[in-house]
């Protein structure tokens, strides 16, 4: 704000304005033009190329096709009680069947049977002994098929895949008290939502195959003057790989904007003297 930025939040961005092959600011969904010399997009490639910022800037990124798109997820945000398993705040309990699961989500497009269960205990640190116990928040998560914009998870499916998530960490030594209405369930489709044109994918390009990652776009697209920032850039998904890409992309708008000045003076003007 000492620098004279003005923040409009709550303010949504309609269209990316180009012009002369070059990007020239944003259309707010107000109608209201922001010119800009540059325009750095926080938000998944997939959006960019399928049109939701204009048709103009499609071409700034290529599209992601829907077979080559990441993971989605099931999750449970949820306020319980856990006993019988000593927590850290990062757990991981793996599937019995480690390939079952990824055929149920990449070739019957459904969710697993047998899931892995990553457990997130927000109010934990790394050592177990440290937990006082009594109610905390947990965060929970399965990997899902990234079909929310084509096919709505039918309601029997995720009340049956959640009985055999909390089985399946009963199953492992961790029993969860939960309370229906301290427990927040977000889908594929309701990641669709919160970033459309994904289907609900949450890391951008799927990472199959040694070439997946030179195929991940950088901060620069094909627009000189739009920049791409989030977890579907390089370097990849995840807090500190997202904010590893803004520094990038902040890094990268610098040094195409470089400011110039003049050459320092010096004891004799002029040029090259011939004699």
């Amino acid at each position: 704000a000492r620098r004279g930025v003005a923040f409009r939040y709550g303010t949504e961005a309609a269209q990316i304005r180009v012009g002369d092959g070059r990007c020239r600011g944003v259309r707010l969904a107000t109608g209201e033009d922001l010119g800009a010399d540059a325009v750095i997009v926080n938000a998944d490639v997939a959006a960019v190329a399928g049109g939701q910022f204009g048709s103009a800037a499609t071409r700034a990124v290529p599209p992601v096709p829907r077979q080559r798109r990441s993971l989605s997820a099931l999750t449970w945000a949820l306020l319980a009680t856990t006993d019988g398993f000593p927590l850290v705040r990062h757990s991981v309990f793996f599937s019995d069947d480690y390939r079952a699961e990824f055929e149920d989500i990449f070739a019957h497009r459904r969710l697993p049977r047998r899931p892995t269960v990553y457990v997130c205990a927000q109010d934990r640190t790394d050592d177990p002994s440290a937990w006082a116990g009594g109610p905390e928040r947990l965060f929970c998560l399965v990997n899902a098929p990234p079909t929310g914009d084509s096919e709505a998870t039918d309601r029997r499916e995720i009340e049956r895949c959640e009985r055999q998530v909390f089985h399946w960490l009963a199953n492992c030594g961790l029993h969860v008290q939960r309370q229906r209405e301290a427990t927040e369930v977000t889908t594929p489709r309701d990641f669709e939502r919160l970033f459309p044109a994904t289907g609900g994918a949450l890391y951008g390009e799927a990472t199959h195959g040694w070439r997946a990652s030179f195929r991940r776009p950088g901060p620069r697209s094909r627009i000189p003057g739009l920049y791409m920032a989030g977890g579907s850039t390089h370097p990849g998904a995840g807090v500190p790989m997202a904010a590893l890409s803004g520094r990038q992309a902040a890094a990268s708008l610098l040094a195409d904007f470089a400011s110039t000045r003049r050459s320092r003076r010096v004891a004799t003007p002029g040029g090259i003297s011939t004699g």
